[in-house]
């Protein structure tokens, strides 16, 4: 099944006057104006902001937290955003400006599930509503994020991965490469995942070109030209301890820990695609007669990498629910297809559009939600910190202070750290014996806690 039609055809001008479309061209606009307003949502969303800006503050390539070389997770996100930061610092835009980064990225993901639905609208509308009625998905369509932009390379490279199975070429194959290695430097290897499912689909359906391209010394030689460098000057300039936090953490805990069950990934998976999920479980009686539906390609493809990567990264400790966002693009197609095998096709559009629209107006009202009730709670970070003072932070860094004094923050670890001759204002998460604070300030992301502003005096 070729994932492509004449390419001197025009798309048709339905397109244009298609009600599903403007709709849903109008809703993810509607999104976009609403994220103007937005601060930032998170610590994990500061944290990601501050590392943009100090990068482009510093007018350096390598990535920095708190003015500390920063390896925790690849720099090819930072990178791509620094351009749409310096157009926001023209307009004191900033937060705006990066989160156009996770919009266009979906962007182009739309255009490549077009192209992954042969073209034809009516299968790419479905595959796009059954997608975004995942609110889980939706709702990382405005977040300073790694994700959208993980997801889209991804799924890209494996549209160039499909393209080597229909013509094997050795610029397909290394194409194939570059865009994996271009995941992996968004946000590492959790694409990896992938690798051992598609092996094992090619061995199942004894298809050698699944497998072959796995096997390319020159494709995984241009992965790592792509992958190494960083890393390696990492190592070489400030030693193995750089990576302590991503093998610590990202590793360790993730891949050890025993703290969430095996059926997590999976229970996740059915309750973003619940409606699309209770559809074929209606049809259960037709799909076990003829169980043949399953068999074509290439939504049996879609399916069975969905499912494996899900087993493979069931067997992991911590877990999260967006470490299955990279999968839900392929989980979509195949809903689409296996869907379309078993009601007629106006129906499943009207229902996913219905489906999607409720989905769209809960993850509209909830960053509504967000602007109002983080807006007032940050507002006073805004009024009593300034870039003019000079600022120490009490054993723990507080990422939106340093978003918003745009310089790093020393960190205290114990107060006699502070000699008499230092002067400035400490931040600090907890009670001191430094007199009074001049200011109480509440933490926007952690309910309960408060941060003490004291005057240092020498």
């Amino acid at each position: 099944m070729k994932f492509h039609s004449e390419s001197a055809k025009k798309v048709n001008f339905t397109l244009k006057f298609n009600p599903y479309v403007i709709f849903g061209i109008f809703s993810l606009m509607m999104l976009l104006v609403a994220s103007f307003w937005l601060p930032l949502l998170s610590y994990q969303e500061a944290r990601r902001a501050v590392i943009i800006q100090e990068t482009y503050l510093f007018k350096s390539l390598l990535p920095k937290f708190n003015g500390e070389p920063y390896f925790t997770k690849p720099p090819l996100h930072t990178w791509l955003s620094l351009p749409f930061y310096a157009i926001g610092s023209l307009f004191n835009q900033e937060i705006f400006a990066l989160r156009l980064l996770s919009f266009l990225a979906i962007g182009l993901l739309l255009y490549l599930l077009y192209l992954f639905s042969q073209r034809k609208l009516s299968k790419t509308l479905l595959s796009v509503f059954v997608l975004f009625s995942s609110f889980r998905f939706l709702s990382f369509i405005y977040r300073i994020d790694l994700e959208p932009l993980f997801i889209f390379f991804v799924f890209l490279s494996i549209y160039v991965f499909i393209k080597y199975v229909e013509k094997p070429s050795l610029k397909t194959s290394l194409l194939f490469y570059a865009l994996f290695g271009l995941a992996f430097m968004v946000r590492g290897p959790l694409h990896f995942f992938l690798i051992p499912s598609i092996l094992a689909y090619g061995l199942i359906t004894k298809k050698p070109n699944f497998i072959i391209i796995l096997f390319q010394p020159l494709g995984w030689l241009l992965f790592l030209i792509i992958v190494l460098p960083f890393y390696l000057y990492g190592y070489l300039k400030f030693g193995p301890s750089i990576f302590e936090e991503f093998f610590k953490v990202d590793l360790s805990e993730r891949l050890y820990s025993k703290k969430d069950p095996f059926y997590y990934y999976f229970l996740a998976l059915s309750l973003n695609f619940f409606p699309y999920l209770l559809l074929l479980l209606i049809k259960v009686k037709t799909l076990r007669k003829d169980f043949t539906l399953f068999k074509d390609y290439p939504s049996n493809f879609f399916l069975f990498i969905t499912l494996f990567s899900v087993f493979l990264l069931s067997f992991t400790g911590e877990k999260f629910d967006k470490y299955l966002l990279f999968l839900y693009p392929f989980f979509a197609l195949f809903l689409s297809e296996i869907l379309l095998k078993l009601y007629s096709e106006k129906f499943l559009i009207n229902l996913s559009a219905l489906f999607y629209s409720l989905n769209f107006l809960a993850v509209l009202l909830i960053l509504i939600s967000h602007i109002h009730s983080l807006r007032p709670e940050i507002e006073p970070w805004k009024k009593e910190l300034s870039p003019k003072k000079e600022y120490f932070f009490y054993k723990k860094v507080q990422p939106l202070a340093l978003f918003i004094i745009k310089h790093p923050i020393p960190v205290v670890k114990d107060l006699k750290e502070l000699s008499n001759n230092k002067s400035g204002v400490l931040i600090s998460p907890e009670i001191l014996n430094l007199g009074h604070p001049t200011t109480v300030l509440k933490d926007p992301y952690k309910r309960g806690e408060l941060w003490y502003i004291y005057p240092l005096v020498n």
